[in-house]
C-alpha cells in the first residue's frame, strides 16, 4: 500500500516519537544524560587509549571489539542490564583493577563509553611471549659455590605460556619433590583443544629452566655441560596465560596477576616473571596491564618484565646505521615494561668468552617508553642463544626444531631425546633478573620490591658503546652482576620508580628530578629512592651519562636520539607484541 504525503508524514513523526522514547529509556536505565552533556566522540576520545580510539574512528558499523573496561564502582546487576542493551558480553571480570572485559559491537563502542559508571576503555589486546651462558655471565655460580645461594624455598610464578614437568623442574638429585607448586591456566579451550594448564607452546618452560632448571638432564660423569638456571632450587609456579601459539590478551594476563596476588601466602610468591608484552597505547597511569602489575609491585611482588625485541630501526642492515647496521629504535620499550615500578630487562649478547666483551642485543627494545617518557630498560641482563629447557612435544619443537640441542654439545655418551634447546631475546634475559631476585631473597627474605630493584640497578656493571660514549636508554643501568647485588646494603624509604625524561628547545634530554626519585635519606638529605649516601645520578647509570657533577642533562643525548620520540606520541610500531616466537627470537645473533 502507497502513503499518500500527509500520511508519511504522520509515519515519520511517529517514528521520531518512538526513537525519543527509546532514548529516554535508556537514559533512564543507565544515568545517560543525553541533553546538555559533552559528544560522544569527544567522550571516547577522553576515555579510550589509542587503540581503541582509532577503532571508534573508522566508523564501522559491523563488527565486534574486545575492549577493558574500567568501572566507577562494582558492576551490579543494573549495570549489567546496560551493557547488555548495548549487546555487550562480560567475557572476564577483573576486580585486581575494577575492571571487565568486554565484547561489543565496534558501532557500540561510543555509547559504551558514554556510559557515567565507565571511566577507562582500553583494547584487550593480544600479548605474546617477547644455560651456562646466563649462570656464568649474571655471577649466579659464585652465589651458590660461595654463598649456597639456590632459592630455595622463594616462589617464582611464571605467566606465560605454562610449564612441562621434567626432571630439570623437579628436585633431582635433592629429594626428587616437585619444585612445580601449582599449574593453573586462564586461556580457555576450544572443542579441538580443551583448556589445559601444560605447556603445548613450550616458551613458559624455556623461561622457566632459566629461571630455575636443577640441570639434572645434563648432569653426570659423561656429561661435559651442565645447564643450570639462576636459582636452581626456587619454587615455580606456572600460570598459563598464552595459547600454543605463544599468544593472549591482556585480560588473561591480568587475570593471571590477579591469582598470583590471591596465592602469593599459599605458595610464597615472592616473584613474578612477564616475559611478554604489548606495543604502548596509552599512558601507564590508565594502562590496565600496567596497574596490574603495579598491585601485584605493591603486595610485595617484584615484577620482572621483558623490554621487548623491537631495538632495531630497520629490518635489512646498512652501514650507514648505528646498531650494527640496524639503525637504534628509541621509545620501543613494551607494556607493561613500560610502567615505572617493574624492573624491566633488556637483552646482551655474548661476543666471545669474556663477559667484559659483551654487547647489547640489536633487537633489545630502548627506552625512553611512549607517551610517558619513563627511562627504560632498568637493566641488561644475557639473554641471546640461550639453552634451557626442551618442551615437547609443542609449537618450538614442531615449528623450529632446529633449536633443539644435540645430546654431542653437551655429552659423551648417548642422548636419545634432545633435552634442551636454544631461544633469544628479552624474554630469555628478564627470567635470568627473576632468578637474581629470588637468590636476593632468599638471603634476605624480608627485602620489599622497592629495595630488590635499588640493589639490582645500583650494583649493575655500568656500561658504555664501544666507542667510549653511553646511552641509559639502551643500557639502562647497566650489565647484571649477582654477586654485586648480593653485597650490596641499599635500602630506600620510598618507591625505586624509574624516572621520566624531557627535552628542552635545544634537544638537550633532562632526566626529571622530582618526586618520582628524588626522596630524602636518613641525615636528611636529598637522596635518589631516598637511599642514604646515594645522591648523584651517575650512581645508577654510570660516570660517563651524566653531563658535569651536578646536572641532569643525558650525555649525548641530542646525537644519540634527535627529536622523534618526543615529538611523536602515536602509537609505535605493531600493534601486537607478547611472547616473541619470530625468527628473530629463535636465530638470535
Amino acid at each position: 500500500m502507497r502513503l499518500n504525503h500527509n500520511n508519511q508524514k504522520t509515519v515519520r513523526t511517529a517514528l521520531r516519537l518512538r526513537r525519543s522514547l527509546a532514548a529516554g529509556a535508556l537514559s533512564v536505565a543507565t544515568g545517560i544524560a543525553l541533553a546538555g552533556g559533552p559528544s560522544r566522540a569527544s567522550t571516547i576520545e577522553s576515555k579510550s587509549d589509542l587503540f581503541v580510539a582509532r577503532q571508534a574512528k573508522t566508523g564501522q558499523t559491523n563488527g565486534w571489539v574486545s575492549v577493558i573496561v574500567r568501572l566507577k564502582g562494582n558492576l551490579d546487576p543494573q549495570r549489567t542490564a546496560a551493557l547488555r542493551n548495548l549487546h555487550a558480553d562480560v567475557y572476564r571480570r577483573l576486580p585486581i583493577i575494577d575492571s571487565a572485559a568486554v565484547r561489543v559491537p565496534v558501532r557500540n563502542l561510543a555509547r559504551l563509553a558514554a556510559l557515567p559508571f565507565v571511566s577507562r576503555l582500553s583494547a584487550d589486546m593480544q600479548v605474546n611471549k617477547c644455560d651456562e651462558f646466563t649462570v656464568g655471565r649474571s655471577g649466579a655460580d659464585v652465589a651458590f659455590t660461595q654463598g649456597g645461594l639456590t632459592g630455595l624455598g622463594v616462589g617464582v610464578a611464571v605467566i606465560d605460556s605454562g610449564i612441562r614437568t621434567s626432571s630439570d623442574n623437579l628436585d633431582l638429585p635433592f629429594s626428587g619433590a616437585t619444585r612445580l607448586k601449582a599449574s593453573v591456566s586462564f586461556v580457555p579451550g576450544t572443542p579441538t583443544a580443551p583448556a589445559t594448564t601444560a605447556d603445548t607452546c613450550g616458551h613458559g618452560t624455556h623461561v622457566a629452566g632459566i629461571i630455575g632448571g636443577n640441570g639434572y638432564n645434563s648432569t653426570g660423569s659423561t656429561y661435559t655441560h651442565t645447564f643450570l638456571g639462576i636459582a636452581r632450587r626456587s619454587n615455580l609456579i606456572s600460570v598459563r596465560v598464552l595459547d600454543a601459539n605463544g599468544q593472549g590478551t591482556v585480560s588473561q594476563v591480568i587475570s593471571g596477576l590477579q591469582w598470583a596476588v590471591t596465592n602469593k601466602a599459599t605458595y610464597n610468591i615472592r616473584v613474578i616473571n612477564l616475559s611478554l608484552g604489548h606495543a604502548v597505547g596509552e599512558s601507564y597511569t590508565t594502562d590496565p596491564l600496567c596497574q596490574a602489575v603495579e598491585i601485584a609491585w605493591k603486595s610485595g611482588i617484584v615484577v620482572v618484565v621483558a623490554a621487548g625485541n623491537s631495538g632495531r630501526l630497520q629490518s635489512t642492515v646498512d652501514d650507514t646505521q648505528n646498531n650494527e647496521g640496524y639503525g637504534t629504535a628509541y621509545g620501543s620499550i613494551q607494556s607493561p615494561g613500560n610502567d615505572p615500578y617493574a624492573i624491566t630487562v633488556g637483552a646482551a649478547k655474548a661476543m666471545d668468552s669474556l663477559r667484559s666483551d659483551d654487547r647489547i642485543a640489536t633487537y633489545s627494545s630502548r627506552g625512553p617508553s611512549r607517551l610517558d617518557l619513563v627511562l627504560k630498560p632498568d637493566i641488561l641482563a644475557p639473554g641471546n642463544k640461550v639453552i634451557s629447557v626442551y618442551s615437547q612435544p609443542g609449537f618450538l619443537a614442531s615449528t623450529i626444531p632446529g633449536n633443539a640441542v644435540p645430546g654431542s654439545a653437551y655429552s659423551t655418551g648417548a642422548v636419545l631425546t634432545p633435552k634442551y634447546y636454544t631461544f633469544s631475546g628479552t624474554s630469555m634475559a628478564a627470567p635470568v633478573v627473576a632468578g637474581a631476585a629470588a637468590l636476593m631473597l632468599q638471603k634476605y627474605p624480608t627485602l620489599s620490591p622497592d629495595t630488590v630493584k635499588a640493589r639490582l640497578m645500583l650494583s649493575a656493571d655500568k656500561w658504555t658503546c664501544p666507542d667510549g660514549s653511553t646511552d641509559p636508554c639502551t643500557y639502562g643501568s647497566g650489565y647484571l652482576n649477582i654477586p654485586a647485588a648480593l653485597a650490596n646494603t641499599a635500602v630506600p624509604n620510598q618507591a625505586a620508580t624509574s624516572p621520566s625524561l624531557s627535552q628542552d628547545a635545544d634537544g638537550n634530554v633532562f632526566v626529571n628530578l622530582d618526586r618520582a626519585i628524588w626522596g630524602t635519606d636518613i641525615n636528611g638529605q636529598r637522596a635518589i629512592w631516598g637511599v642514604g649516601g646515594v645522591n648523584d645520578l651517575r650512581a645508577i647509570w654510570g660516570t660517563r651519562a651524566i653531563w658535569g657533577t651536578s646536572t641532569n642533562i643525558l650525555d649525548a643525548s641530542r646525537a644519540i636520539w634527535g627529536t622523534s620520540v618526543f615529538s611523536d606520541r602515536a602509537i609505535w610500531g605493531v600493534s601486537t607484541g607478547a611472547a616473541d616466537l619470530s625468527g628473530t627470537a629463535a636465530a638470535g645473533e
